[in-house]
């Protein structure tokens, strides 16, 4: 296995985390780093809400080691407000590429995630999707990135479907959540995809899976191996730290390592990094841990 199963979050900016992950002491400026110190992916949520500015994406760059890698998801204003029509859509889709290029040219872009509303039926919206698919403004193979896709309603689960995104190379988004049957469809050789949502009663993410739920997982996770060349594993289950917890339990059950063990990490070494270290903090790590 290895290399081949990257595991992470979806998103590490939660304050919600320090003391259960990020250690006391750490600032905002500071959480990517520490993540990316025991990590090797991350999936970025907040492009979903807004496009950042080109300088923060140079920023996940720079911050991260050379063998990290982001799946970032794309702003809802192209999959959810307008709904992947290509004519209404299309200038947002080439101004956040143009946003995302420090990811491309870093090759630390591991894949989009084009997220469809629950309101994206298949009758109706199909041909938005192939429009859309047809339209992509690039050669994902060669720029060295993966398109997943991420259906949130069940007439999405049929046999045409499913072919259709074999032919086009795209990934299909497997979800473990109360809405959709947990299917484990390869149809990109090159990729598989994996986002474990949880079963919250109220709110899905407001979930932490069991160590007998991990160990399940991570027999249909070995069985998948055997079909693609490699596998992107987030856990979006973000409420109490419960994401970081299940990634590692899930990285253990498959004999994988952090980068570097959390106890191992200086919380000093991070804020000088960072630049948010201040003279007299020397000793900082014996208080904060």
């Amino acid at each position: 296995m290895g290399n081949n199963i990257l595991i992470g979050t979806s998103g590490w900016s939660y304050e919600e985390w320090v003391g259960s992950f990020y250690p006391k002491g750490l600032t905002n400026k500071d959480y990517l780093l520490y993540y990316s110190m025991i990590f090797y992916t991350n999936e970025i949520n907040t492009t979903f809400y807004n496009t950042p500015s080109l300088g923060v994406v140079k920023n996940w760059v720079e911050k991260t080691p050379e063998d990290f890698l982001f799946s970032v998801k794309l702003p809802k204003v192209i999959t959810h407000e307008k709904k992947l029509n290509i004519d209404n859509c299309s200038e947002d889709l080439h101004y956040f590429l143009g946003v995302m290029k420090p990811l491309i040219a870093s090759k630390k872009l591991l894949a989009f995630l084009i997220q469809l509303p629950p309101s994206f039926k298949k009758d109706k919206h199909f041909v938005n999707l192939k429009d859309f698919i047809e339209n992509w403004p690039s050669d994902p193979n060669k720029e060295g990135y993966n398109l997943v896709i991420e259906f949130r309603h069940k007439s999405w689960m049929e046999d045409d479907v499913f072919n259709y995104l074999k032919r086009k190379s795209l990934t299909y988004c497997a979800v473990i959540e109360p809405l959709l049957p947990p299917r484990m469809d390869i149809t990109n050789p090159r990729f598989f995809y994996i986002r474990f949502h949880g079963y919250g009663e109220k709110i899905w993410f407001n979930y932490f899976f069991k160590e007998k739920e991990i160990k399940k997982w991570a027999t249909s996770i070995r069985e998948a191996v055997q079909k693609s060349d490699k596998i992107g594993i987030y856990f979006n289950n973000h409420f109490s730290g419960y994401a970081t917890k299940n990634s590692l339990m899930l990285m253990k059950e498959l004999n994988l390592k952090p980068r570097n063990s959390p106890e191992k990490i200086s919380v000093l070494n991070i804020k000088k990094k960072t630049g948010t270290y201040l003279k007299g903090q020397t000793g900082l790590d014996k208080f904060l841990k």
